[in-house]
């Protein structure tokens, strides 16, 4: 006979589920649309697409998976809130974390960065108008459904329905296993529940990071380091340190390691001074300019786009805003990692305890 009685999911969570299911489908409804392009489309002529005809396909293919992958983690998330599982909870609170990012980001940049203007007054400027607000609306959306999501699913009533009362474990009956309530707990989900949630949220995001390093190296991408622009092996160089580091601290962090947290004040920190010294230390836009000619030389359609006299204009600009959304960024981890100390480390300190007493 179980020990409790199995919390009835609520209507929110079943709403969510549900719309996180439909998103999902779609998402994979429109990668498989690219896979069959990629499949199905002749290869581009020279003078079409500059760079060999495989390039092509290798775009395609990343478009697909920017697709399908998104699409994978919403369903399978989906699938677990309807099961009322904590881990499909906890993927929820990353996802809106995302969503409040990208929303706040995109939605301010499409109602305050300038519209390139087209020659002649060839389109309507209410039109051009009208496609600003509804691309802000859009994305200010997205923010409102990430706040929606990240503050329903820290409710102390929803956090129940997963089995997660906000209440400390009672005692310990074998080194392996707690009793909650009356629940068998193991010593995973117990680890999971003593870690304090943005360092979890903190952690997954480092590891979902170090996922992109390969994507980089395959695009032979640049890499900044302080005032230069780092490409060939140095970049590689770099770039492998940089997804060790999200590796490694990511894992630590879901340990309850006190090494890797400040390891993880060191590596944001870091990140912080290098970013605001590469784009605004002196000589910044020469350095922008040539960021930009390396984005050109990676995706060929960029300097098709920006070589055509409609679309010239100074990209620059667009990566300075970028780089302000992301020194904003950097600067809520490192602010969670310094003030959930004393959280971090008596989580630290108990699951120590207990792992000697194993």
């Amino acid at each position: 006979m179980r020990g409790c009685t199995a919390m009835k999911r609520s209507g929110g969570v079943t709403i969510i589920a549900i719309l996180s299911l439909l998103g999902s489908a779609l998402m994979l409804v429109m990668g498989t649309v690219m896979l069959a392009v990629m499949v199905l489309a002749p290869a581009p002529r020279s003078g079409q697409f500059p760079g060999p005809p495989m390039l092509f396909k290798v775009i395609l293919l990343f478009a697909s998976l920017m697709y399908f992958l998104p699409a994978i983690w919403g369903i399978v998330t989906g699938i677990g809130l309807w099961r009322l599982k904590n881990w499909a909870r906890m993927s929820t609170i990353v996802f809106s974390v995302l969503l409040i990012l990208m929303g706040g980001f995109t939605g301010l940049v499409s109602l305050v960065v300038p519209i390139p203007a087209v020659p002649n007054n060839a389109a309507d400027p209410s039109v051009m108008s009208g496609m600003r607000i509804v691309m802000g609306a859009f994305w200010l959306t997205q923010l409102g459904i990430g706040i929606w999501w990240l503050v329903f699913f820290n409710r102390s009533k929803v956090k129940e329905q997963f089995g997660r009362p906000p209440m400390a474990f009672a005692a310990v009956s074998t080194p392996q296993t707690v009793y909650l309530e009356g629940m068998p707990v193991s010593a995973t989900d117990r680890s999971a529940a003593e870690r304090p949630l943005s360092i979890t949220i903190l952690a997954w995001f480092l590891l979902a990071g170090s996922l992109f390093i390969p994507l980089s190296l395959l695009l032979r991408a640049p890499a900044m380091l302080f005032t230069r622009l780092l490409t060939g092996w140095p970049a590689v160089v770099v770039f492998l340190a940089f997804g060790a580091l999200q590796l490694c601290i990511g894992i630590g962090l879901l340990r309850i390691r006190p090494a890797a947290r400040t390891a993880a004040i060191v590596y944001f920190a870091f990140t912080f001074v290098n970013t605001a010294v590469f784009y605004f230390a002196p000589g910044s836009h020469a350095r922008l300019l040539a960021l930009v000619e390396r984005q050109q030389s990676m995706f060929p359609s960029m300097r098709l786009i920006q070589n055509q006299s409609q679309f010239q204009f100074d990209p620059t600009p667009f990566l300075v805003v970028g780089a302000v959304g992301g020194l904003a960024v950097i600067i809520v981890p490192l602010y969670f990692l310094i003030t959930r100390k004393v959280a971090y480390e008596k989580a630290a300190a108990v699951l120590e305890s207990r792992t000697n007493h194993a």
